[in-house]
């Protein structure tokens, strides 16, 4: 192989050619000088004790050393020539190219690829860097070398009209515990889930954990109907197995799998040959192209580089609430959205998986090998506690005694209700017949694969759609790697179709503070062409909640447009898993009633004869709830209403007792929205009536009859003057007016208008009365109040100050009593000419 040698950077340039050894075809042996050049440099002569010292420059010759051995093959230099930098002069055909290296030796001619000497500026070592075994990492190859078995591989690949998939373990295709009640059960054909568990595999491990679970027995759980799968899936694939476990466990894995090793054969890479303690990653398998590669795994944030060629399944979780055993060598699983799990008494973390690595431990250290092993041990030791614990603990036994007891109370309720249904035994007694089997706990029903199986059946006939139609016409020596269709990009477009066209505000499934959009949830969504938005509107399609919280502000608004379907998370859930949009009614939550009410209020409160009321609070923040100011990140807003399946009672009293009503809360329009048009009828008349009441003669009892016109037909809304201060302290007769008239009867009177108080209001009064509803003086007082009233209550309020109790008004002056009369006759002759027209 031809090797294109450099001078290097070590020399001192510009140099001159002055002496060529070799000529082409010539031999040449490592460490062989094989040119000469010369140099000019700087040295520094004279004592510097009597300040005598100087630079001269000088001129140096040297000798190049060959690095390696061979036969001069071309030179592009020549002698005399000026070299001022760094660059190729001379190829070498070299004896062997050291591509294959195992160890730090090389596989073809077995020399130290480690020995370094003053001929070399690097080591031999980086001629081969590419790991591409499964089950060795000191096995490497150099990239070319690479390039050329990937392409083989792909032309083999092609011509069997397959592709490559690479098939994850732990809760993919197998859930694995060392819970010894598995074996308990599996002795016990009484027990309920002994059916479940019969086909249960178990192995031990000889270098598995130490301490409490030295020798402790794995049991392995295939997922239903994954002999079959395999073997269906092997006709159109090659298989790869990728686990995160140790390699004993991943062989021992593939020999119940696989005993034959027809499927998997000896292609199996564990973490012991990753690389990486955090990632999986398909360059380790495949350096060079991904083009024909597939993977399926539970967890996509563990190939955070090749998430294009990754079909995610749902995780198999047979063993209630065990999780991954292996899961302490990877992050945080934060991608889960599944049924809420089943209540464990004793569960092993608050998300109901084996704990993970601290966030401190799960950083990648690729540059110290120290730290690697440093890192590698805690999360060793971490993996070691959290299985002695599961062996302590025995979380299955006590889930199944809990299903035990809970069958036991309802037999007891059964037999108390049924007391009337009794059988005669054999010897003539009466008793009451069981009806109640005990329940099991573990499932075997899980059709995830059949699921899979069709995706990757489309995929690969998609994938050579594509290749039969650019090489139609080619002969298969001539097919490079660019006529082989990217699997990754046609993975990613048959999935786009899937939720196209739908717009999804996610509640409840993000934890706060996280960007729902990048999110594991919101990108996965995403792959399959949904549309995530953060704030519910009128174009958003699905709000997707989670089962434990059905209540949050997003549900209430979203409550408030019929066109949203607010559905659970096992809606996108299954969806994502079968790849189809399914229908939404079977997963319909049930709006809360109060929730249902703020709808049914909306909906009659766009009445087009009903006039709808603005309330107007100058001085207080504004009840208008602007969707801007909702959080983008996570789901903020939803910590506001927490989900409680008794809260019923406890919700209506809120409703009775809060401050502002939750629709002015929830920024909906005001709390009389809801009334109709029946009732604002109602509403008018009982206005005219009571304007007309003896109410208006108890408040004009107060006034002193000193009117020019004492005729008993006197319009009532005639102004009369006051001799001395309201009731209330306010002395307005003096100034008085037909509109200060109404205002004081319409503040004899409690309306929803005059009770509406915003959070953080001070209230003078102290009162805990309730927030009343609307009465229905509103329609013909609220122009009046929020328009000129609000004038006319500022200049009362600047003008006419407090009643004292004595008849005067605090804040005026005797100027401005002795005034009074002039103002009153004015306001009387204007009343009485109004009256006469």
């Amino acid at each position: 192989m031809a090797k294109t040698l450099k001078l290097g950077q070590r020399l001192r340039y510009p140099i001159t050619i002055s002496k060529i050894f070799k000529k082409p075809g010539d031999g040449v042996v490592k460490k062989e000088p094989i040119l000469q050049y010369t140099f000019k440099f700087e040295r520094m002569i004279g004592d510097p004790a009597l300040n005598e010292e100087r630079t001269i420059f000088e001129n140096g010759i040297a000798d190049w050393d060959s690095p390696t051995e061979g036969k001069i093959k071309q030179w592009r230099v020549k002698e005399g020539q000026v070299i001022n930098n760094d660059e190729e002069f001379v190829v070498v055909e070299e004896t062997c190219s050291h591509e294959v290296q195992y160890a730090g030796l090389c596989a073809l001619c077995g020399k130290d690829m480690k020995q370094q000497d003053w001929a070399t500026e690097s080591l031999d070592t980086e001629r081969a860097t590419v790991s591409m075994v499964h089950d060795n990492v000191a096995l490497t190859v150099s990239h070319n070398q690479a390039e050329r078995a990937e392409m083989q591989l792909q032309r083999r690949l092609l011509k069997e009209r397959k592709l490559s998939l690479v098939v994850d373990l732990d809760q993919t295709i197998i859930h694995a515990c060392i819970e010894p009640t598995i074996g308990e059960w599996q002795q016990d054909p009484a027990n309920p889930n002994y059916e479940s568990v019969k086909d249960v595999r178990s192995f031990q491990l000889d270098d598995g954990p130490r301490g409490l679970a030295s020798g402790c027995w794995y049991y392995i759980k295939m997922r239903p109907g994954l002999l079959e799968f395999l073997e269906r899936m092997a006709e159109i694939f090659e298989l790869h197995v990728y686990t995160m476990g140790t390699r004993a466990y991943a062989l021992n894995i593939a020999k119940i799998v696989d005993p034959t090793q027809k499927l998997f054969g000896n292609r199996v890479i564990s973490r012991d040959e990753n690389g990486s303690m955090t990632a999986k990653s398909l360059q380790r398998l495949f350096p060079v192209s991904t083009n024909m590669v597939v993977v399926i795994d539970d967890r996509a944030d563990v190939w955070p580089h090749n998430r294009p060629n990754l079909i995610k399944v749902t995780p198999y979780d047979f063993f209630k609430g065990i999780g991954d055993i292996n899961s302490s060598f990877l992050p945080k699983r934060e991608d889960i959205i599944a049924p809420a799990p089943v209540p464990d008494p004793k569960p092993l973390t608050p998300n109901g998986n084996t704990p993970s690595a601290p966030p401190s431990e799960r950083e990648t250290t690729t540059v110290k090998s120290d730290e690697e092993n440093a890192l590698l041990l805690l999360q060793t030791e971490e993996q070691e506690r959290t299985l002695e614990k599961q062996l302590k603990d025995r979380p299955l036994l006590h889930l199944q005694e809990k299903l035990d007891r809970e069958d036991e109370q309802a037999e007891k309720l059964s037999n108390k209700d049924g007391g009337d249904c009794q059988e005669v035994n054999a010897n003539g007694h009466s008793e009451t017949p069981s009806h109640h089997p005990r329940h099991n706990l573990l499932r075997d029903d899980d059709q995830e694969l059949i699921f899979l199986e069709n995706h990757l059946t489309e995929l690969h006939q998609s994938f050579y759609e594509q290749y039969n139609a650019r090489v139609a016409t080619r002969n298969m020596e001539d097919i490079t790697s660019s006529f082989v269709p990217d699997v990754g990009l046609t993975l990613n477009y048959l999935k786009s179709q899937v939720l196209k066209g739908t717009r999804i505000v996610l509640s409840g499934l993000v934890p706060l503070g996280v960007d729902v959009r990048r999110s594991e949830i919101g990108m996965h969504a995403q792959d399959f062409g949904a549309e995530i938005r953060t704030r519910v509107g009128p174009d958003v399609t699905h709000l997707v909640i989670s089962s434990s919280r059905p209540r949050t502000q997003k549900v209430r608004q979203a409550a408030r447009i019929p066109s949203i379907k607010i559905v659970n998370q096992n809606w996108l859930a299954d969806s994502l898993a079968q790849w189809l949009k399914l229908d939404a009614i079977p997963y319909l939550i049930d709006i809360h009633p109060s929730d249902r009410h703020s709808q049914e209020a909306q909906e009659a409160s766009v009445s087009p004869t009903r006039p709808r009321i603005t309330i107007i609070q100058s001085g207080h923040r504004d009840v208008e709830k602007s969707q801007n100011d909702e959080a983008e990140d996570g789901d903020a807003d939803d910590s506001a209403e927490e989900d409680d399946d008794n809260d019923g009672d406890e919700e209506e009293e809120m409703d009775r007792f809060d401050v502002m009503p939750r629709e002015l809360e929830d920024g909906e329009g005001s709390p009389v929205d809801g009334i109709n048009q029946t009732g604002w009828d109602d509403v008018d008349k009982e206005l005219q009536e009571f304007m007309g009441s003896d109410a208006e003669s108890d408040l004009e009892s107060t006034m002193t009859d000193q009117s020019k016109d004492t005729d008993t037909d006197e319009p009532k809304n005639k102004k009369r003057k006051l001799t001395e201060a309201d009731e209330d302290g306010s002395f307005e007769g003096s100034i008085g007016s037909a509109l200060a008239k109404k205002q004081r009867i319409a503040r004899a009177r409690t309306t929803a208008l005059r009770n509406v108080k915003n959070i953080g209001d001070d209230d003078a009064e102290g009162s805990g009365l309730p927030t009343p509803m609307g009465t229905g003086d509103e329609e013909e007082v609220v122009a009046e109040v929020v328009g000129e009233g609000e004038g006319e209550s500022k200049g009362e309020s600047k003008g006419e100050g407090e009643g004292d109790g004595d008849g005067d008004v605090d804040g005026a002056d005797d100027g401005e009593m002795e005034d009074f009369a002039d103002l009153e006759a004015e306001l009387e002759a204007e009343l009485e000419a109004e009256g006469q027209g």
